[in-house]
């Protein structure tokens, strides 16, 4: 603890304490677990690697279909006892409350928001990567929409009626999966609650960021381009990288 604190004090700005730990769990993620999850992705995607054969004189290039299968089998039983009888989660209520009504009202508008989001979909996606790396993983992400809905608006002491629509603010909670290799976490930490904290890093597009910058949420500075680091694309098999209009981001919570 005095470490930290030391440490701390030397760096004399957040950033810099943040990115040391960030660098220091990516290390780890590399030294321990980025080979066999090439491995894993490479297995289920069909990709034919030489870090894959089992002797020297192999030169059979065919990737055996039957592991895809198996786990998109899988998959897709863990789809169906999910998803597959409509109501795929339930809210209860205090059990002094004897009125049911409210909870009913209050889980009929999260399904209709979790529809809306696409939350079924990220949830599936996590179910896949869980399947192939053995951990799934997804950001919860608030956002604010514009919502158009139609609307009437008398004119005239309503004499004629204008018709069109309203522009209101929606606050939107997205489930988002993220990939194995653009996750960091404390590595001594058995669960997120017990982590000191936990990192996205990733490519993302300019304007994204450029628009976040407009909002307010991050601050007005000039972006560079990001440089190229294989380690945190979604795909370590493509041949070229997209090099222009992408910055580098990394979300840490703790």
């Amino acid at each position: 603890m005095l470490e930290d604190k030391e440490s701390f004090s030397i760096e004399q700005d957040l950033e810099g304490w943040v990115m040391d730990k960030c660098d220091n769990w990516r290390d780890h993620y590399e030294a321990n677990y980025s080979d066999k999850f090439e491995e894993y992705y490479r297995l289920w995607r069909g990709q034919w690697s030489s870090q894959d054969r089992t002797r020297e004189s192999e030169r059979s290039k065919i990737i055996s279909p039957a592991l895809q299968q198996a786990v998109e089998s899988s998959v897709a039983e863990l789809e169906e006892a999910t998803f597959g009888r409509g109501k795929w989660f339930d809210i209860k209520d205090d059990y002094m409350d004897k009125d049911q009504a409210d909870v009913m009202m209050l889980r009929n508008h999260l399904e209709s928001d979790f529809k809306r989001n696409k939350v079924r979909k990220g949830v599936a996606e996590c179910l896949i990567n869980a399947a192939v790396f053995g951990t799934g993983i997804a950001e919860i992400e608030l956002s604010t929409e514009k919502e158009f809905k139609p609307a009437t608006q008398p004119l005239m002491d309503g004499e004629l009626t204008a018709v069109g629509v309203n522009i209101v603010d929606r606050t939107c909670v997205k489930l988002r999966p993220v990939m194995p290799q653009n996750f960091l976490i404390d590595p001594v930490a058995t669960s997120v609650d017990d982590a000191l904290g936990c990192a996205v890093d990733e490519f993302v597009s300019r304007h994204v960021v450029e628009k976040l910058q407009e909002q307010g949420v991050y601050r007005d500075v000039e972006l560079q381009e990001a440089q190229q680091d294989f380690d945190i694309e979604p795909d370590h098999d493509i041949q070229s990288i997209y090099e222009e209009d992408k910055v580098r981001l990394t979300k840490y919570y703790g």
